[in-house]
C-alpha cells in the first residue's frame, strides 16, 4: 500500500514538473516575441475590408518573417470607419490605413486635418498605373495608392445551371424567364443580402450601371438642381427591375444578411447572387471547387451591358507615423509585382498594379473590357455619415414595396440627396 503510493506520489511530482517546465517554455516564448517585437520598428496596420483580411494575414505574416527591423502588427476590428475617426480624435491614428473605395470626401477631411502624409515620393508610386492614380488626386497631391478596382453584377454558379439545363441569360428576357423556370422546379433561383442595407444599394447600382455606364454625371446633375431621379428612364427602369427580381428570391430577404447570404450561394442554395466582386474571396474559402461565373446584370439587348469599375482597396500612411521608412518598405512589398499578383489572386480583384496581369477567368467580361480600356470609372461617393439615410430608404422599398411606386421612391432619394448636400 505504502508503496504504491510512493509511486503515484513520484508520478504526480513528474507530472507537475512537466507542466511547470512547459509553461516556462510557455512563457520564455512569449517573452522573447514579445522582446523580439520591442527591438523592431512595430508599425500598426489598420485593416477595413474584412473579405480579403486573411489575404493581408499571409502577406504581413510573410513580410514579417522576411524582416530583421521591421514588425507589421494587424489590427482588425469590427468596425474600422469608426475606430479610424476614434483614432484620429486620440491622437492614436494607425500608422498604415486600407481604406475601402475612393472615399474622397472622408479622405479629404484627413488630409486637411494633417492625419495622412503624402505618398509622391514614396518608391510604391512607380508601381501603380497613373490613371488610377489620377482619380485619387487630393489637394494636388496622392495620399493613397490603390491596390485594385471593384465591379457589380450577377455571381452565376455556372456548374449547377449547366447541369440543370439552363443556359446563362444573355439578356434581361433571359435572366426573368431562366428565374422562373428555377422557381417553378422548387429550387431557388436568387439570394440577396437585404438585412445588411448597404448591400441594397450595390445590388440597384448594379442594375443602373449596366444601362447606364458611370453615375457620376447622374449624381452631380441632381445635386446641382439641373435634374431630378425620379424623371431619369434608366433610374425608373432600374428601381422596377430592383423590386421584379425580388419575386424569385428567399421568402422575406430583408431577413438575411449578408454572410448568410454568401452561405447559401456557396453551398449551392441558390443559383445567383446579386453582389461585388468582393464576395469572391469569401465565397471560394467557403466553396474552393466553385465553378463560378461573374457577369455585368443583362440589359435588354445582348451584348450592351457597360463594365463600371469603382476604386477598392487603397493604402494610406499616417503623417504621425514614426517610422515612415519602414512603411515604405512594407509600401514597396505589398505594391511588389509577385505579392500584388498574389494579392488580386486572391481577391479576385483587377489590379491597379502596372506589372500584373492576373487572369480572372470567372470575371472575364469585366477583365477583357477594362484591358482594352472599354470601361466607366466610377468616382461619385457618399460621405460615409450620409450613406445610412440612404440605405434605410432601400431598407423600407425592399421590406414593404407596395408602399412605393418607382417614382415616388427616387422623389424621396432625390430630395434625401439635395437635403443632405446642405447639411
Amino acid at each position: 500500500m505504502k508503496r504504491n503510493l510512493k509511486i503515484f506520489l513520484l508520478i504526480a511530482v513528474c507530472v507537475i514538473t512537466g507542466f511547470c517546465m512547459l509553461h516556462v517554455r510557455e512563457e520564455n516564448k512569449k517573452q522573447q516575441i514579445h522582446s523580439e517585437k520591442k527591438e523592431k520598428e512595430t508599425l500598426v496596420f489598420l485593416t477595413s475590408k474584412r473579405e480579403t483580411r486573411h489575404i493581408f494575414e499571409k502577406i504581413i505574416a510573410d513580410f514579417n518573417e522576411s524582416q530583421d527591423d521591421i514588425y507589421i502588427e494587424l489590427m482588425a476590428v469590427p468596425n474600422p470607419e469608426q475606430e479610424l475617426q476614434i483614432r484620429a480624435i486620440q491622437g492614436e491614428f494607425p500608422d498604415i490605413v486600407e481604406f475601402i473605395g475612393a472615399q474622397k470626401d472622408d479622405l479629404v477631411k484627413y488630409v486637411k486635418g494633417g492625419y495622412l502624409q503624402k505618398l509622391d515620393d514614396f518608391s510604391a508610386i512607380h508601381c501603380v498605373n497613373e490613371h488610377f492614380l489620377e482619380k485619387l488626386k487630393i489637394l494636388n497631391g496622392t495620399y493613397v495608392l490603390p491596390l485594385s478596382v471593384n465591379y457589380r453584377g450577377i455571381f452565376y454558379n455556372k456548374r449547377m445551371l449547366e447541369k440543370d439545363g439552363y443556359q446563362i441569360p444573355s439578356t434581361y428576357a433571359e435572366l426573368i424567364q431562366t428565374m422562373q423556370q428555377i422557381k417553378k422546379a422548387g429550387k431557388l433561383p436568387i439570394v440577396f443580402a437585404d438585412k445588411d442595407s448597404w448591400t441594397l444599394h450595390q445590388g440597384w447600382d448594379a442594375i443602373d450601371m449596366s444601362s447606364r455606364g458611370s453615375q457620376d454625371n447622374l449624381f452631380q446633375n441632381v445635386l446641382n438642381g439641373t435634374t431630378v431621379l425620379y424623371e431619369d428612364p434608366i433610374a425608373l427602369d432600374s428601381t422596377r427591375k430592383f423590386l421584379e427580381i425580388r419575386q424569385y428570391g428567399q421568402k422575406q430577404t430583408i431577413n438575411t444578411g449578408y454572410d448568410e447570404a454568401v452561405k447559401k450561394f456557396a453551398k449551392g442554395e441558390a443559383y445567383m447572387f446579386l453582389q461585388g466582386n468582393w464576395a469572391y474571396p469569401i465565397i471560394k474559402k467557403i466553396n474552393p471547387y466553385m465553378d463560378l461565373l461573374f457577369m455585368p446584370f443583362p440589359t435588354y439587348n445582348e451584348n450592351q451591358a457597360r463594365v463600371v469599375v469603382k476604386i477598392d482597396a487603397t493604402l494610406g500612411v499616417s503623417a504621425s507615423c514614426k517610422h515612415p521608412e519602414a512603411a515604405g518598405k512594407f509600401l514597396d512589398y505589398v505594391f511588389s509585382k509577385n505579392v500584388s499578383e498574389y494579392y488580386a489572386d486572391q481577391a479576385g480583384a483587377y489590379s491597379c498594379i502596372k506589372s500584373v496581369d492576373v487572369e480572372d477567368n470567372y470575371a472575364k467580361v469585366f477583365t477583357d473590357r477594362i484591358r482594352s480600356g472599354e470601361f466607366f470609372l466610377e468616382e461619385f461617393a457618399y460621405e460615409s455619415e450620409k450613406t445610412d439615410a440612404r440605405d434605410a430608404l432601400f431598407q423600407n422599398l425592399t421590406s414593404s414595396p407596395q408602399t412605393y411606386t418607382e417614382r415616388a421612391f427616387l422623389k424621396e432619394w432625390n430630395d434625401l440627396l439635395i437635403l443632405q448636400k446642405g447639411a
